[in-house]
């Protein structure tokens, strides 16, 4: 590859070889590319646990948003009292329930890469 595009010979239809070459070269890459960029914008399947996740906190700030307006409206704050820690809780499990799950996840990985076969002993801690 070191050599793949100096000139070997004075004649005047060289060039217009290499030219020719080059833009050949050049429409295959631009194939590839192409290629690669389609193979990466395919639609990857989002992980159960993401949509709990990413569900449980649309709702949290939903819930954490509509009540602060509320108040604001009746000046009262005794749905707070009752409101806001359920579902806050609710919110606590499940990041709790993900990166537990995560951590088993990648636990699983790490095993795999320095060639331990994962066992049920291995996650009891």
């Amino acid at each position: 590859m070191r050599g793949e595009y100096e000139t070997t010979g004075s004649t005047a239809e060289d060039p217009q070889i290499q030219i020719e070459q080059l833009k050949e070269e050049n429409r295959r890459l631009r194939k590839q590319i192409r290629q690669l960029r389609a193979a990466a914008a395919e639609k990857k399947k989002v992980e159960f646990s993401k949509l709990i996740f990413l569900g449980v906190s649309i709702v949290t700030i939903a819930i954490t948003v509509f009540s602060c307006r509320v108040i604001w409206l009746t000046m009262d704050t005794s749905a707070l009292a009752y409101l806001i820690p359920a579902v806050f809780a609710e919110m606590a499990s499940a990041t709790g329930f993900y990166y537990t799950k995560a951590k088993a996840e990648n636990k699983i990985k790490l095993m795999a890469l320095s060639g331990v076969q994962p066992e049920a002993h291995n996650f009891d801690t």
